[in-house]
Protein backbone atom coordinates (compact mmCIF):
# COMPACT_ATOMS: atom_id res chain seq x y z
CA UNK A 1 0.00 0.00 0.00
CA UNK A 2 1.26 3.55 -0.85
CA UNK A 3 -0.40 6.70 0.16
CA UNK A 4 -0.14 10.32 -1.34
CA UNK A 5 -1.89 13.30 -1.85
CA UNK A 6 -2.01 16.02 -4.56
CA UNK A 7 -3.46 19.34 -4.56
CA UNK A 8 -7.09 18.22 -4.69
CA UNK A 9 -7.56 14.28 -3.63
CA UNK A 10 -5.62 11.59 -1.00
CA UNK A 11 -5.06 8.48 -2.40
CA UNK A 12 -4.91 4.95 -0.98
CA UNK A 13 -2.81 2.74 -3.70
CA UNK A 14 -2.93 -0.87 -3.06
CA UNK A 15 -0.48 -1.99 -5.81
CA UNK A 16 -0.96 -5.85 -6.60
CA UNK A 17 0.98 -8.56 -8.53
CA UNK A 18 -0.27 -9.61 -12.06
CA UNK A 19 0.86 -13.48 -11.84
CA UNK A 20 -1.69 -15.63 -11.22
CA UNK A 21 0.11 -16.94 -8.28
CA UNK A 22 -1.06 -14.03 -6.36
CA UNK A 23 -4.63 -14.09 -7.59
CA UNK A 24 -5.40 -13.87 -3.75
CA UNK A 25 -3.24 -10.69 -2.73
CA UNK A 26 -5.15 -8.64 -5.85
CA UNK A 27 -8.80 -9.83 -4.21
CA UNK A 28 -7.35 -8.40 -1.17
CA UNK A 29 -6.57 -5.22 -2.28
CA UNK A 30 -9.94 -5.39 -4.82
CA UNK A 31 -11.75 -5.69 -1.54
CA UNK A 32 -11.54 -1.81 -0.40
CA UNK A 33 -10.69 0.05 -4.06
CA UNK A 34 -13.10 2.58 -5.63
CA UNK A 35 -11.28 2.51 -8.82
CA UNK A 36 -9.19 -0.29 -10.35
CA UNK A 37 -6.11 0.82 -12.38
CA UNK A 38 -5.22 -2.49 -14.44
CA UNK A 39 -2.38 -2.09 -16.75
CA UNK A 40 -2.14 -3.86 -20.12
CA UNK A 41 1.39 -4.59 -21.88
CA UNK A 42 1.25 -2.18 -25.47
CA UNK A 43 3.54 -5.45 -27.11
CA UNK A 44 1.26 -7.95 -25.74
CA UNK A 45 -2.39 -6.62 -25.39
CA UNK A 46 -5.14 -8.38 -22.83
CA UNK A 47 -4.19 -11.43 -21.63
CA UNK A 48 -5.50 -14.22 -19.56
CA UNK A 49 -4.60 -12.52 -16.30
CA UNK A 50 -6.34 -8.66 -17.65
CA UNK A 51 -9.39 -10.65 -17.55
CA UNK A 52 -8.69 -12.55 -14.61
CA UNK A 53 -8.17 -9.10 -12.41
CA UNK A 54 -11.27 -7.77 -14.51
CA UNK A 55 -13.41 -10.27 -13.33
CA UNK A 56 -12.15 -10.12 -9.73
CA UNK A 57 -12.53 -6.57 -10.02
CA UNK A 58 -15.89 -6.80 -10.91
CA UNK A 59 -16.73 -9.63 -8.62
CA UNK A 60 -15.72 -7.27 -5.73
CA UNK A 61 -17.94 -4.46 -6.62
CA UNK A 62 -16.14 -2.33 -8.28
CA UNK A 63 -17.92 0.02 -10.81
CA UNK A 64 -14.98 2.58 -12.09
CA UNK A 65 -12.28 1.10 -14.23
CA UNK A 66 -9.23 2.27 -16.11
CA UNK A 67 -7.47 0.36 -18.70
CA UNK A 68 -3.47 1.95 -19.09
CA UNK A 69 -1.68 0.64 -21.83
CA UNK A 70 1.56 0.96 -20.59
CA UNK A 71 5.13 0.69 -22.55
CA UNK A 72 3.33 2.70 -25.87
CA UNK A 73 7.01 4.34 -26.81
CA UNK A 74 8.11 0.34 -27.41
CA UNK A 75 5.91 -0.05 -30.03
CA UNK A 76 6.22 3.65 -31.45
CA UNK A 77 3.66 5.55 -30.12
CA UNK A 78 1.37 3.62 -32.67
CA UNK A 79 -2.30 4.63 -32.38
CA UNK A 80 -3.08 1.64 -34.43
CA UNK A 81 -1.80 -0.57 -32.08
CA UNK A 82 -3.51 1.68 -29.33
CA UNK A 83 -6.95 0.87 -31.24
CA UNK A 84 -6.94 -2.63 -31.74
CA UNK A 85 -5.88 -3.04 -27.81
CA UNK A 86 -8.31 -0.89 -27.31
CA UNK A 87 -11.06 -3.02 -29.25
CA UNK A 88 -10.51 -5.91 -26.95
CA UNK A 89 -11.00 -4.06 -23.87
CA UNK A 90 -14.57 -3.11 -25.69
CA UNK A 91 -15.05 -7.16 -25.87
CA UNK A 92 -14.17 -7.81 -22.24
CA UNK A 93 -16.15 -4.47 -20.97
CA UNK A 94 -19.01 -5.99 -23.23
CA UNK A 95 -18.72 -9.38 -21.15
CA UNK A 96 -18.28 -8.35 -17.39
CA UNK A 97 -20.59 -6.02 -17.83
CA UNK A 98 -18.24 -3.50 -16.58
CA UNK A 99 -19.04 0.50 -15.78
CA UNK A 100 -17.77 3.70 -16.16
CA UNK A 101 -14.39 2.52 -18.44
CA UNK A 102 -11.67 4.62 -19.58
CA UNK A 103 -8.73 3.79 -21.85
CA UNK A 104 -5.42 5.33 -21.47
CA UNK A 105 -2.56 5.24 -23.53
CA UNK A 106 0.85 5.63 -21.48
CA UNK A 107 4.51 5.01 -20.91
CA UNK A 108 5.33 4.85 -17.63
CA UNK A 109 8.93 5.20 -17.98
CA UNK A 110 8.50 8.03 -20.25
CA UNK A 111 6.03 9.75 -18.26
CA UNK A 112 3.29 10.22 -21.43
CA UNK A 113 -0.15 10.75 -19.99
CA UNK A 114 0.95 10.10 -16.20
CA UNK A 115 0.39 13.52 -15.16
CA UNK A 116 0.15 15.72 -18.26
CA UNK A 117 -0.76 15.01 -21.60
CA UNK A 118 1.81 13.56 -24.21
CA UNK A 119 3.93 15.50 -26.96
CA UNK A 120 4.37 11.59 -28.45
CA UNK A 121 0.37 11.07 -29.18
CA UNK A 122 -1.30 13.75 -30.70
CA UNK A 123 -3.34 11.61 -31.64
CA UNK A 124 -5.13 10.95 -28.46
CA UNK A 125 -7.54 13.22 -27.40
CA UNK A 126 -8.79 11.92 -24.28
CA UNK A 127 -8.01 11.47 -20.13
CA UNK A 128 -4.75 11.88 -18.72
CA UNK A 129 -4.31 9.33 -15.94
CA UNK A 130 -3.36 11.37 -12.69
CA UNK A 131 -5.89 14.52 -13.48
CA UNK A 132 -8.94 11.91 -14.52
CA UNK A 133 -8.04 10.18 -11.00
CA UNK A 134 -8.58 13.76 -9.11
CA UNK A 135 -11.92 14.43 -10.32
CA UNK A 136 -13.50 11.25 -10.74
CA UNK A 137 -16.91 11.16 -8.90
CA UNK A 138 -16.84 7.43 -7.91
CA UNK A 139 -20.20 8.03 -5.81
CA UNK A 140 -21.58 9.64 -8.91
CA UNK A 141 -23.88 6.50 -9.87
CA UNK A 142 -23.81 4.59 -6.59
CA UNK A 143 -26.54 2.47 -6.39
CA UNK A 144 -28.68 3.59 -3.15
CA UNK A 145 -29.41 0.64 -0.87
CA UNK A 146 -32.63 -0.01 0.21
CA UNK A 147 -33.86 1.34 3.67
CA UNK A 148 -31.75 1.31 6.94
CA UNK A 149 -30.09 -1.58 8.47
CA UNK A 150 -26.66 -1.36 10.99
CA UNK A 151 -24.81 -5.37 11.97
CA UNK A 152 -24.42 -5.34 15.74
CA UNK A 153 -20.86 -5.72 16.18
CA UNK A 154 -20.75 -5.12 19.85
CA UNK A 155 -23.22 -5.60 22.88
CA UNK A 156 -22.66 -2.38 25.38
CA UNK A 157 -23.74 -2.88 29.11
CA UNK A 158 -21.58 -0.47 31.46
CA UNK A 159 -24.06 -1.38 34.23
CA UNK A 160 -27.21 -2.72 34.86
CA UNK A 161 -29.06 0.38 34.01
CA UNK A 162 -27.69 0.67 30.14
CA UNK A 163 -27.94 -1.62 27.30
CA UNK A 164 -26.40 -0.63 23.96
CA UNK A 165 -26.11 -2.14 20.25
CA UNK A 166 -22.54 -1.09 18.75
CA UNK A 167 -22.02 -0.62 14.86
CA UNK A 168 -22.00 0.99 11.66
CA UNK A 169 -24.86 1.94 9.96
CA UNK A 170 -24.42 0.42 6.45
CA UNK A 171 -27.77 1.99 4.69
CA UNK A 172 -30.35 4.51 5.47
CA UNK A 173 -30.81 6.56 8.53
CA UNK A 174 -32.46 6.28 11.83
CA UNK A 175 -33.86 8.47 14.49
CA UNK A 176 -34.43 8.95 17.99
CA UNK A 177 -38.29 7.20 18.15
CA UNK A 178 -37.96 4.95 14.99
CA UNK A 179 -39.22 1.46 15.15
CA UNK A 180 -36.64 -0.81 13.91
CA UNK A 181 -36.62 -4.90 14.04
CA UNK A 182 -33.89 -7.14 14.85
CA UNK A 183 -32.89 -9.67 12.83
CA UNK A 184 -33.36 -12.49 13.13
CA UNK A 185 -35.66 -12.62 16.01
CA UNK A 186 -37.94 -10.37 14.49
CA UNK A 187 -38.73 -8.25 17.20
CA UNK A 188 -39.33 -4.74 17.29
CA UNK A 189 -38.56 -1.92 19.54
CA UNK A 190 -38.35 1.94 19.37
CA UNK A 191 -35.11 3.57 19.08
CA UNK A 192 -34.40 5.45 22.75
CA UNK A 193 -31.55 7.08 22.51
CA UNK A 194 -28.24 7.40 19.88
CA UNK A 195 -24.81 7.71 20.57
CA UNK A 196 -22.17 9.16 18.08
CA UNK A 197 -18.84 9.00 19.99
CA UNK A 198 -19.49 10.67 22.98
CA UNK A 199 -22.40 12.32 22.78
CA UNK A 200 -26.45 12.34 22.35
CA UNK A 201 -27.64 13.18 18.75
CA UNK A 202 -31.40 12.94 17.44
CA UNK A 203 -30.26 10.86 13.74
CA UNK A 204 -27.46 9.03 12.40
CA UNK A 205 -26.91 7.89 8.54
CA UNK A 206 -24.72 5.92 6.47
CA UNK A 207 -21.53 5.39 7.53
CA UNK A 208 -21.63 6.93 11.45
CA UNK A 209 -20.38 4.01 13.83
CA UNK A 210 -23.02 4.54 16.48
CA UNK A 211 -24.90 3.00 19.88
CA UNK A 212 -28.12 2.43 19.97
CA UNK A 213 -30.03 1.87 22.68
CA UNK A 214 -33.66 0.25 22.42
CA UNK A 215 -37.31 1.02 24.34
CA UNK A 216 -37.36 -2.48 25.40
CA UNK A 217 -35.35 -5.78 26.00
CA UNK A 218 -35.05 -7.60 22.87
CA UNK A 219 -33.01 -10.56 21.96
CA UNK A 220 -29.85 -9.21 20.44
CA UNK A 221 -26.28 -10.13 20.31
CA UNK A 222 -22.99 -9.64 17.92
CA UNK A 223 -24.56 -10.49 13.80
CA UNK A 224 -27.87 -9.78 14.68
CA UNK A 225 -28.91 -6.83 12.41
CA UNK A 226 -31.66 -3.59 13.63
CA UNK A 227 -33.29 -2.72 9.95
CA UNK A 228 -35.95 -0.36 9.10
CA UNK A 229 -37.67 -1.29 5.52
CA UNK A 230 -34.36 -2.61 4.07
CA UNK A 231 -35.74 -6.17 2.36
CA UNK A 232 -33.12 -7.78 4.30
CA UNK A 233 -34.11 -11.75 5.09
CA UNK A 234 -33.29 -14.65 6.64
CA UNK A 235 -31.92 -17.73 4.68
CA UNK A 236 -30.34 -20.88 5.84
CA UNK A 237 -29.10 -21.55 2.35
CA UNK A 238 -28.00 -19.65 -0.84
CA UNK A 239 -25.83 -19.40 -4.21
CA UNK A 240 -22.59 -17.09 -4.09
CA UNK A 241 -20.00 -16.67 -6.68
CA UNK A 242 -16.71 -17.02 -5.04
CA UNK A 243 -12.96 -17.26 -5.74
CA UNK A 244 -11.20 -19.95 -4.48
CA UNK A 245 -8.03 -19.12 -2.83
CA UNK A 246 -6.58 -22.22 -0.84
CA UNK A 247 -4.26 -24.36 -2.36
CA UNK A 248 -5.93 -27.65 -1.51
CA UNK A 249 -9.01 -28.22 -4.22
CA UNK A 250 -12.49 -27.79 -3.16
CA UNK A 251 -14.82 -30.34 -3.11
CA UNK A 252 -18.77 -30.67 -2.41
CA UNK A 253 -19.23 -31.09 0.74
CA UNK A 254 -16.53 -29.29 2.36
CA UNK A 255 -17.04 -27.60 5.95
CA UNK A 256 -15.97 -23.70 6.86
CA UNK A 257 -16.86 -21.01 9.33
CA UNK A 258 -18.82 -18.29 6.92
CA UNK A 259 -18.32 -14.84 8.08
CA UNK A 260 -20.90 -12.32 6.39
CA UNK A 261 -21.56 -9.21 7.70
CA UNK A 262 -21.19 -9.41 11.53
CA UNK A 263 -22.12 -13.00 12.18
CA UNK A 264 -19.84 -16.24 11.98
CA UNK A 265 -21.46 -19.34 11.41
CA UNK A 266 -20.70 -23.30 10.36
CA UNK A 267 -21.50 -23.94 7.19
CA UNK A 268 -21.13 -26.44 3.99
CA UNK A 269 -20.56 -26.10 0.40
CA UNK A 270 -23.60 -27.99 -1.00
CA UNK A 271 -23.31 -27.79 -4.59
CA UNK A 272 -21.03 -26.19 -7.50
CA UNK A 273 -23.40 -24.93 -10.28
CA UNK A 274 -20.43 -24.34 -12.44
CA UNK A 275 -17.00 -23.01 -13.11
CA UNK A 276 -16.80 -19.85 -14.85
CA UNK A 277 -13.77 -19.63 -17.63
CA UNK A 278 -11.65 -16.84 -17.36
CA UNK A 279 -10.59 -17.12 -21.22
CA UNK A 280 -14.18 -16.75 -21.75
CA UNK A 281 -16.59 -16.41 -19.38
CA UNK A 282 -18.41 -19.60 -20.26
CA UNK A 283 -19.78 -21.41 -17.54
CA UNK A 284 -17.98 -25.42 -17.20
CA UNK A 285 -19.61 -27.64 -14.98
CA UNK A 286 -17.28 -28.89 -12.24
CA UNK A 287 -17.12 -30.92 -9.09
CA UNK A 288 -14.10 -29.47 -7.71
CA UNK A 289 -12.27 -25.80 -7.75
CA UNK A 290 -8.34 -25.12 -7.98
CA UNK A 291 -6.89 -22.12 -6.78
CA UNK A 292 -8.12 -19.19 -8.35
CA UNK A 293 -10.82 -20.06 -9.89
CA UNK A 294 -14.00 -18.87 -9.95
CA UNK A 295 -17.57 -20.35 -9.32
CA UNK A 296 -20.96 -20.21 -8.63
CA UNK A 297 -21.77 -22.34 -5.59
CA UNK A 298 -24.33 -23.20 -3.74
CA UNK A 299 -23.75 -23.04 0.46
CA UNK A 300 -25.70 -23.88 3.37
CA UNK A 301 -25.41 -22.94 7.42
CA UNK A 302 -26.84 -23.84 10.37
CA UNK A 303 -29.12 -21.57 11.14
CA UNK A 304 -30.99 -18.90 9.33
CA UNK A 305 -28.93 -15.91 8.70
CA UNK A 306 -29.60 -12.32 8.00
CA UNK A 307 -28.58 -11.40 4.08
CA UNK A 308 -29.04 -10.30 0.97
CA UNK A 309 -28.23 -10.09 -2.72
CA UNK A 310 -24.66 -8.05 -2.89
CA UNK A 311 -26.47 -6.31 -5.57
CA UNK A 312 -28.87 -5.45 -3.04
CA UNK A 313 -27.40 -5.03 0.00
CA UNK A 314 -23.03 -4.75 -0.06
CA UNK A 315 -22.13 -5.63 3.58
CA UNK A 316 -24.90 -8.55 4.05
CA UNK A 317 -24.24 -9.94 0.69
CA UNK A 318 -20.32 -10.39 0.49
CA UNK A 319 -18.62 -13.34 2.68
CA UNK A 320 -15.47 -15.45 3.25
CA UNK A 321 -15.37 -18.99 3.82
CA UNK A 322 -12.71 -19.74 6.67
CA UNK A 323 -11.47 -23.21 6.84
CA UNK A 324 -11.84 -24.74 10.26
CA UNK A 325 -9.11 -26.50 10.87
CA UNK A 326 -5.55 -23.66 9.67
CA UNK A 327 -8.35 -20.51 10.09
CA UNK A 328 -7.09 -19.25 7.41
CA UNK A 329 -9.59 -17.58 4.57
CA UNK A 330 -9.58 -19.89 1.92
CA UNK A 331 -12.68 -18.56 -0.21
CA UNK A 332 -13.83 -14.39 -0.62
CA UNK A 333 -17.12 -14.38 -2.14
CA UNK A 334 -20.71 -12.43 -2.87
CA UNK A 335 -23.96 -13.25 -2.83
CA UNK A 336 -26.31 -13.92 -5.82
CA UNK A 337 -29.35 -15.48 -4.74
CA UNK A 338 -30.99 -16.82 -1.99
CA UNK A 339 -33.06 -19.11 -0.51
CA UNK A 340 -37.05 -18.02 1.31
CA UNK A 341 -37.07 -19.00 5.38
CA UNK A 342 -39.69 -18.52 7.96
CA UNK A 343 -38.71 -16.05 10.31
CA UNK A 344 -40.05 -18.31 13.33
CA UNK A 345 -37.37 -20.87 12.51
CA UNK A 346 -33.83 -19.19 13.79
CA UNK A 347 -32.68 -22.36 14.39
CA UNK A 348 -31.61 -25.31 12.64
CA UNK A 349 -33.44 -28.27 13.80
CA UNK A 350 -31.60 -32.23 14.36
CA UNK A 351 -32.85 -33.46 11.89
CA UNK A 352 -30.93 -30.61 9.31
CA UNK A 353 -27.46 -30.69 11.23
CA UNK A 354 -27.75 -34.86 10.80
CA UNK A 355 -28.48 -34.38 6.63
CA UNK A 356 -25.63 -31.75 6.77
CA UNK A 357 -23.60 -34.04 8.67
CA UNK A 358 -22.13 -30.67 10.59
CA UNK A 359 -18.90 -31.26 11.87
CA UNK A 360 -16.67 -28.56 14.02
CA UNK A 361 -10.38 8.24 0.85
CA UNK A 362 -10.06 6.98 -2.74
CA UNK A 363 -8.67 3.57 -2.95
CA UNK A 364 -7.17 2.12 -6.16
CA UNK A 365 -6.23 -1.33 -6.74
CA UNK A 366 -3.34 -1.31 -9.18
CA UNK A 367 -2.98 -4.46 -11.20
CA UNK A 368 -0.23 -4.68 -13.67
CA UNK A 369 -0.99 -7.79 -16.29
Amino acid sequence: YRYFTTDNRSFICADTPGHEEYTRNMACGASFADLAIILVDAKQGVLTQTRRHARICALMGIRYFVFAVNKMDLVGYDEQRFTEIAAQIGELEKELHLENVVIIPVSATEGDNVTKKSANMTWYTGEVLLPYLEQVDVTADAAVEQGFYLPVQRVCRPNHTFRGFQGQVESGSVAVGDTVRVLPSGETAEVKSILVADHDAQSAFTGQPVTLQLSREVDVSRGSVLEKDSGLELADAFQAEILWMDDAELTVGKNFLIKLGTRQIPGILSKIEYKIDINTGEHEAAMTLRKNEIALAGLAVTEPIVLAPFAAHRTQGELILIDRITNSTAAAGVVRTIGACDIARVTATPARRSALNWQTPLAVVFSPS
